[in-house]
């Protein structure tokens, strides 16, 4: 029988409805709407396609968005300066880098200058060594949407093995640390991982965030898993994971199909972050 689709359409729905209230109380209490930034540095096309969805969910929710995007060539120093500067917009609530960057600008030297409460993507290093310590923190959207659909789904993590491929600090590492935080027992691969499938079968929880299209197929999946796609490609013009979706369904319990799956979540997380703060430890 093949997989169950996870449905990240309908549970953002959801959230979106109660992010609308939340939108109009902060309206209501500060007087203007909640404003969010995006700093993309050389239009890379996933970063382009995501700071879109963000802007769109931005627009019907009721928060204010702004992209500043950058050409690829400016300097790392010249980009530190411009984050500062925008950080220190009183009426900001929220900023995020997104990634990836241009090779010659180091994603620390950038977002060390953001303070951390208005991290709202925890891609800054006191966001992230607060997660890492299990204190209040912001955390990375793609992370949050992972843990909040698996709570949705009432699929249960406590001693669950839990198998993460990828190891970015959007994706992977903040993700493993999640999962782990609700019990279950990590393995990490990454590209220099040898024997990546025989890993990957032994996986109850199988979570992809690699951004290379396809590179888990159906015979990399254990019977009966659950499969989270964090990728997002672009490939011939269409929208593509890092799962094989048609090989992996026919093995998986659990799959989310891309796009439709994390994709709509993880706008969403971001908004909360923005409208609501810190999640606690």
């Amino acid at each position: 029988m093949p997989a169950t689709l996870l449905d990240g359409r309908a549970l953002g729905a959801q959230i979106k409805a109660e992010l609308k209230e939340r939108a109009r109380e902060y309206r209501a209490a500060h007087g203007h709407l909640a404003r969010l930034v995006l700093v993309n540095v050389g239009a890379h096309p996933a970063a382009r396609l995501y700071s879109d969805q963000v802007a769109r969910s931005c627009a019907e929710i009721g928060l204010e968005c702004i992209t500043h995007t950058f050409p690829f060539h400016m300097e790392e120093e010249e980009i530190r300066r411009a984050v500062g500067k925008i950080s220190a917009d009183p009426l900001l609530r929220g900023i995020v880098v997104l990634l990836p960057l241009p090779d010659h600008i180091q994603q620390r030297v950038v977002t060390e200058v953001i303070p951390p409460e208005k991290d709202v993507d925890g891609l800054g290093p006191r966001n992230a060594g607060n997660m890492m310590l299990g204190f209040p923190s912001f955390i990375p959207s793609t992370a949050s949407a992972v843990r909040e659909l698996l709570r949705a789904s009432a699929i249960p993590l406590a001693g669950q093995s839990a198998v993460i491929v990828g190891r970015s600090n959007v994706g992977g590492k903040p993700i493993a640390l999640l999962l782990m935080r609700e019990g279950a027992t990590i393995t990490i691969c990454h590209s220099q991982t040898p024997n990546l499938a025989e890993i990957t079968r032994t996986a109850d929880i199988l979570v992809v965030s690699t951004g290379r299209p396809g590179l888990i197929t159906g015979e990399m999946v254990k019977p009966g898993a659950i499969i989270l796609d964090a990728g997002i490609n672009t490939v011939h013009g269409q929208i593509r994971g890092d799962v094989d979706f048609e090989s992996a369904r026919q093995v998986a319990g659990y799959l989310t199909p891309v796009p439709g799956g994390l994709g709509p979540l993880t706008n969403l997380m971001l908004i909360r972050h923005t409208l609501i703060g810190p999640e606690a430890g």
